[in-house]
């Protein structure tokens, strides 16, 4: 049986347990270049250093990039899915050990064409192979729409990834506005990105978190703030070694030594590929 996927913060209220199954997050923000799929990269690495089994999933299906962010090669495109010629288990390709990417493809017409209902049933049937997994990290697509499909598919908890600015701060809550109307019973976790000072974190949330609170009668949790770092924009232009540096980063400290750190995991015992 899994646990909470977050442990208990004084900030919150008590949200809902934990269903049966891995801990599926999904990292999602309002608007795009608050740095969630570095954030994604960095979560999985961590959790996958600490033992679990973690699936990155690109859920931006036609934008994809974290295979390119890796420098891996994907071993099919989604159009092959689409077409029956084969599975979602077979275009998981392993990235280092006990991590694995489900990519996302890049300007493919038969993706771009999908009607709703077809994008939902997609998703669906990607989100297939989640049980072989300790932990999935869901990269979501930016913007509400591909948050709320994600989120309603399968997902134990929103990470929600903000910046102190204004703009990202006002899309942040209309995103978690609709979520909570479309899956009210979603747990939401608040992680501000590229702070300058630890307080510009504290601050952001404080802000969101009075509004849910006073507009959407809800808790949502503050996981911490993640610094400004200048490695992040060295290590994205080397995807051969992108990964290996980003772990060396600031921001890659301050996940393992504080966000993972209040986390509580399922066990790691599921297989995976």
């Amino acid at each position: 049986m899994t646990r909470s996927l977050f442990g208990a913060d004084p900030k919150v209220s008590t949200l809902c347990a934990e269903p049966e199954g891995p801990a599926v997050l999904v990292v999602g923000s309002g608007k795009g270049g608050v740095g969630k799929s570095i954030l994604s990269v960095l979560l999985g690495a961590s959790l996958a250093a600490q033992g679990h089994r973690v699936l990155l999933f690109d859920a931006d299906h036609n934008l994809g990039n974290l295979h390119v962010l890796l420098g891996i090669r994907p071993a099919a495109r989604l159009e092959a899915l689409l077409q029956g010629e084969l599975g979602p288990q077979d275009l998981i390709r392993p990235v280092s050990e006990r991590l694995w990417l489900l990519p996302g493809d890049s300007g493919t017409e038969a993706l771009h064409d999908l009607e709703p209902f077809d994008r939902a049933r997609l998703q669906h049937r990607l989100s297939s192979v989640y049980d072989q997994f300790d932990v999935v990290i869901v990269d979501a697509a930016a913007g509400i729409d591909g948050v709320v499909r994600t989120a309603t598919m399968g997902a134990t908890r929103l990470l929600a990834v903000v910046t102190p600015e204004p703009t990202a701060l006002t899309d942040a809550y209309a995103l978690m506005k609709i979520v909570s109307l479309q899956a009210p019973g979603l747990p939401i976790a608040v992680l501000v990105n590229r702070c300058d000072d630890p307080e510009d974190g504290s601050a952001a949330y404080d802000k969101l978190a009075a509004a849910c609170e006073r507009f959407l009668r809800r808790g949502v949790r503050y996981l911490g703030a993640v610094p400004e770092d200048s490695a992040i924009r060295a290590a994205v232009r080397d995807p051969t070694r992108c990964l290996a540096r980003l772990e060396q980063s600031e921001a890659a400290r301050t996940l393992r030594d504080g966000v993972v750190d209040r986390m509580e995991l399922p066990e790691p015992t599921r297989s995976a590929p």
